[in-house]
């Protein structure tokens, strides 16, 4: 009579720990991520003259900003002895950063300097950026 072992590969089954860390910070990208999509929604309702279109889109920014770098010191922290941990929170930091930038050149523009024409694509590249947050999230753990 022969007994069958069934072996399980660490490397390709993570352990519960590892997914309860993937999925918090999978959330936790994916709202951010969520968040800079609508300010394009906003974006869009101030164009036909929304009223609320222009108060919603800053209000988002005040809150992306705040948040995502809030994340991304989070992460530091958090994640500072896990597996690709440092990389998600310097990119989540990288992307707060930027999104100062885009808050500066969507102001600059409010108040008359020609730079919608950058405020738009890197609007369309910041969403590009957040989703890298998210493909992060799949490597944390050596995932």
């Amino acid at each position: 009579m022969s007994t069958a072992t069934v072996h399980s590969d660490s490397a390709t089954e993570p352990s519960k720990p590892a997914r309860s860390l993937r999925l918090r910070w999978s959330i936790i990208a994916g709202v951010l991520a969520t968040a800079i999509f609508a300010q394009a929604v906003f974006a869009g309702l101030m164009l036909p003259g929304v009223d609320w279109g222009h108060r919603a889109h800053s209000l988002n920014a005040f809150v992306l900003i705040a948040s995502t770098l809030a994340a991304g010191l989070s992460a530091l922290v958090s994640l500072r002895r896990v597996p690709n941990g440092p990389k998600l929170g310097f990119t989540l930091l990288s992307l707060g950063v930027v999104l100062v930038i885009q808050t500066a050149v969507g102001k600059s523009s409010t108040e008359g300097a020609n730079l919608m024409w950058v405020h738009i694509p890197l609007g369309v590249a910041l969403f590009g950026f957040a989703m890298l947050g998210v493909a992060r999230v799949r490597q944390l753990g050596g995932g």
